[in-house]
């Protein structure tokens, strides 16, 4: 019987480029009630895991905890933006960053990282949809002048003076 000490477990999720001997320790985590994100960003942060893994290992885990769940994606957005270099990673890191929406609606962050996803070259995420993200976030969050801001700044790039100068206007204090 193999050991799973919670020291093994953070070493599996660390080294082990065998994906059955990951799953079978985050079974194992998950079964003994493991809720630290630390031992759990290991195992994101390894490097032989595919994408579609990675986010099948976030969504249980989200499942399980879902006080760790903001969190996880936060973090998974991070690891698909900076570990993988293809536009479908730009795609996963944005779908990340909804996901962590979701688990804490009040928090700006999701919305102003998605804005920093934005790669004006390849137009990945589109404007749109990200515009349409901070749209939805201005309805969630408790103080959206920073998400104003932002949608003044992307109204600005198209071009859309009108958009522009209303959402510029509603990022002031006082308004």
């Amino acid at each position: 019987m193999q050991d799973f000490s919670n020291d093994h477990i953070r070493t599996l999720f660390r080294t082990s480029q065998d994906f059955n001997e990951l799953f079978e320790a985050f079974r194992v985590a998950i079964e003994r009630n493991l809720n630290d994100l630390d031992a759990y960003r290991e195992l994101f942060w390894n490097t032989s895991l595919k994408p579609e893994e990675l986010l099948f290992f976030a969504k249980k885990l989200g499942e399980v905890f879902p006080d760790l769940g903001y969190e996880t994606y936060l973090w998974l957005s991070n690891v698909f933006e900076t570990r993988f270099d293809t536009e479908e990673s730009v795609e996963l890191a944005f779908l990340c960053l909804k996901k962590a929406s979701k688990f804490n609606p009040k928090s700006v962050e999701p919305f102003l990282s998605a804005c920093n996803l934005y790669d004006q070259d390849l137009k990945i995420p589109t404007l749109q949809s990200i515009m349409a993200f901070l749209k939805n976030g201005v309805e969630q969050v408790d103080d959206p002048k920073s998400i104003y801001q932002q949608l003044a700044v992307f109204y600005s790039m198209l071009g859309n003076d009108e958009m522009y100068r209303y959402f510029q206007q509603k990022s002031r204090p006082n308004s």
